[in-house]
């Protein structure tokens, strides 16, 4: 959710459907049997790529996310989770409906979103630094709050980039011939890419809560500072397009 590029690992889910569709011997199997209309199967893969696609620990959301599974806060990671779920899926949805043309005819939309959000993530990167220095006993867990999906939202919609990626995603969904080209697919799809998402990092969060307690906390504060400087580098590169995009 973030940074990686999504549509290469999407791409590889719908090959093998892709194959198997000019296939004409089971396209005829298919008008013989009985079959599942085509509008079922595009939950499922929405679904497949939000769960697929998150699964890189690259971005922002992800590297956050872990960071409060780290600390214990198991329920904040999944608010903030489900913020950047909701965020992307919007993109998800616009995508259908051409945005990313939108986007061509007004190419200051990006580079000045990449500098908001490298604002914002200099500054979480700073906070986890200094916070994990300033002590380095447990503290107990802050309670889940709104905040934390408000964060995961705000990061995810500060990168419109993901417009070009859920664009590849729906043209690839298209490519395979299994469902037809409608706008009408876009609210399904787009909302089984919620869940996909939310489902991948409630996975990951449940992976750490039970291997997470094997960690002294020492390891834990310095997985912490890593991935605070990790914020810092994706800030630094965000704010390196912005001033190239200054530049030209």
């Amino acid at each position: 959710m973030a940074t990686h590029a999504r549509p290469d690992c999407l791409s590889a889910i719908l090959g093998g459907m892709l194959r198997r569709e000019r296939d004409p011997g089971r396209r005829q199997t298919a008008r013989i049997g009985v079959s599942s209309p085509p509008v079922l199967l595009v939950p499922v893969i929405g679904f497949l790529f939000g769960f697929v696609g998150s699964m890189p620990v690259a971005g922002p959301v992800s590297i956050l996310v872990l960071e409060r599974g780290l600390s214990g806060r198991f329920r904040g990671g999944l608010y903030l989770a489900a913020g950047a779920a909701v965020a992307e899926s919007v993109y998800a949805f616009l995508a259908f409906f051409g945005l990313a043309a939108l986007l061509a005819r007004y190419p200051a939309v990006v580079p000045l979103s990449q500098a908001g959000g490298a604002v914002i993530l200099l500054c979480l990167g700073v906070a986890l630094l200094r916070r994990r220095r300033s002590s380095e006993v447990a503290v107990a867990p802050r309670p889940a709050t709104h905040g934390d999906a408000v964060l995961g939202f705000t990061i995810t919609a500060l990168n419109p980039t993901f417009i070009a990626t859920w664009t590849a995603a729906v043209t690839t969904l298209y490519g395979t011939g299994l469902v037809p080209a409608s706008t009408s697919l876009a609210l399904p799809f787009s909302l089984s890419v919620c869940v996909g998402i939310v489902a991948w990092f409630a996975v990951l969060l449940s992976l750490v809560r039970r291997c997470g307690g094997r960690m002294s906390q020492r390891t834990v504060a310095i997985a912490v500072r890593v991935m605070g400087v990790m914020l810092l580098g994706i800030a630094v590169w965000f704010g390196a397009k912005f001033g190239l995009y200054l530049a030209r």
